[in-house]
Formats: C-alpha cells, structure tokens, sequence
C-alpha cells in the first residue's frame, strides 16, 4: 500500500469546498487547499509539491463561466500537465469542457422549449437535489464508478452543464436533464454532481475510488 500523499484542492468559490476540503481530511490525506483568486503563483506552487502530490480537485463555483459582467474562475495550464490524476467536480468539469472547446448551457429545470426564456431562466432551478445518475458501458468500466451498479443517486446543485462530450474524451455517464454527467479522459476526470456533502449517499465511495484507485493513496477512514 502506498504512503498517504498530497491531494491539492482548488475552490473556485463553492459553498461546498469546506465539506469537500473535510473529506479529503477524513480520508487521512496531506491538502493543499486554495481558492482560485488567492495572490498565490498555484502554478509555481504545484510544480513545488510535484515529489508529494497524487491528485487535484477542481471544485464547483456559484460563478457562471459564460458571465460577461465577472471573470469566471479559472485554473492554471501546468494543472492539466501536472501529471497527476485530476477530479473536476461541477463547475470544475464544465470548466474541462470549456478549456476542450465545448459549449456550457443551461440545464433546464423547464422542460417545454417555448417556456425556457430568458425571464423564465431568472427562476429556473436547474438540477439539484437527489438525481438519479446512469453509467454508460464505458462508465461501468471507469475506475471512479468501481463497486456502483449501473445507476445510483448522486447529488446535484448546477444550472450549467456541458453540452456534448469532447473529442477523444469517454461519455461515462448521464441523467435525465443532464446528458452528459461525467466523463473522462486519461487520467482526468470530470462529474457534474457533487460527491463531497455527507447528503450524497454514494459520494464518499467516488471520492475514495478517485483517492486510492486512481490517485494511489490509502484511505483507512473510508
């Protein structure tokens, strides 16, 4: 088994960073936890870490990535060539499939078109809650779903969401408002749920899977 290793969480202004910095904690890892604005060279600072860190954790956001008015949060280009496994959740995966050239729309809690106007939107609740999430065959197969089934609940609390699946990348999972819910490429991983609040049933068995299956370090807590 290997030794506990460095898990570096980047908040891009989540209400849910701290249960997510907590469980990171809980599951006996060294963090390195951030928020995407801090005066602090995060680039420079990965690179500093690199011998210690196993995995990063791109956070969700109360920010909107399309906004015009607020610069979205962002991320710096040496995290995706870190080299390390990287877990976007919610805002963090939409932010994946901004950087992969891909659309983020809106997920309609309004399923008939002609009412999905712009007023209609200011009320709009998206997709939160309890949802019921389903893997593709490819998702049955990914190391962040080991131990699953073919669908789960997961818990959700977004308005946006990826429109399509990058080029190259593997669709692993959908929900009834959200096609694309997770996917994945190489060693990047991306959900659109949140696993981190205790209320996600399943959360804490993805965020161990990302940990000591993908990422390599124990997790005894879990």
């Amino acid at each position: 088994m290997a030794e506990k290793g460095m898990i570096y969480v980047m908040d891009m202004e989540s209400s849910l960073s701290d249960a997510l910095a907590r469980r990171v904690i809980d599951m006996d890892q060294h963090l390195v936890y951030r928020r995407w604005d801090m005066e602090i060279d995060a680039g420079q600072e990965i690179k500093t870490y690199q011998k210690y860190l196993r995995g990063i954790i791109i956070s969700g956001s109360s920010k909107n990535i399309n906004s015009k008015k607020h610069i979205p949060p962002n991320i710096p280009a040496s995290f995706l060539k870190a080299g390390v496994p990287i877990l976007g959740i919610c805002y963090g995966m939409q932010l994946l499939g901004h950087l992969s050239q891909q659309k983020i729309v809106r997920c309609w809690d309004e399923q008939d078109p002609a009412k999905q106007t712009k007023a209609a939107a200011k009320k709009d609740k998206g997709e939160q809650g309890p949802t019921l999430m389903t893997l593709t065959d490819t998702g049955l197969e990914s190391p962040l779903f080991q131990g699953l089934g073919r669908s789960f609940p997961v818990w959700m609390k977004h308005n946006w969401m990826v429109e399509t699946v990058p080029p190259h990348w593997k669709h692993t999972a959908a929900t009834e408002r959200c096609p694309v819910a997770a996917m994945e490429i190489g060693n990047i991983y991306a959900v659109q749920f949140h696993p981190e609040p205790f209320n996600s049933l399943f959360g804490k068995i993805i965020l161990h899977n990302f940990m000591e299956g993908i990422c390599g370090v124990p997790t005894p807590f879990f």
